[in-house]
């Protein structure tokens, strides 16, 4: 006998959805979602998208090359350019406007092309900014 096992907070009409395609084939709810939680960990590596902070990574890289923003100051949140300027306060500036309407959990704000000597964290979470 296997052991029991309490779901606190489940959706209700996702449960309802999974009793009914269970009676429909004829097995326990069990089963079901046994099959289901399977499936879901063997997708769960190609399901998994790009967090934040690699998206801005992926955006400031595609910068470096490009000399249209060589020297400048630029501000990227959200997998977003946000701002390019010609000095840090600017895009420092521009990404708690930025921030003001939108919530981001990751940001930048570098001179493209400038080798990175000394990172400063400007505090715990963006909204310190």
């Amino acid at each position: 006998m296997g052991r029991g096992l309490r779901l606190k907070n489940l959706d209700m009409k996702t449960y309802r959805a999974i009793k009914a395609i269970a009676a429909r084939r004829g097995v326990p709810v069990y089963k079901v979602i046994n099959e289901a939680l399977a499936l879901y960990v063997s997708l769960y590596g190609s399901l998994v998208a790009e967090t934040e902070e690699e998206a801005n990574n992926r955006v400031y890289e595609s910068l470096t090359d490009d000399p249209r923003y060589r020297g400048k100051w630029v501000a990227i949140a959200k997998g977003k350019l946000i701002a390019v300027t010609e000095s840090g306060d600017e895009a420092v500036k521009a990404l708690r406007m930025f921030l003001l309407r939108e919530k981001a959990s990751h940001g930048i704000v570098s001179r493209v092309g400038e080798k990175v000597g000394e990172v400063k964290i400007l505090g715990s979470s963006l909204e310190t900014l």
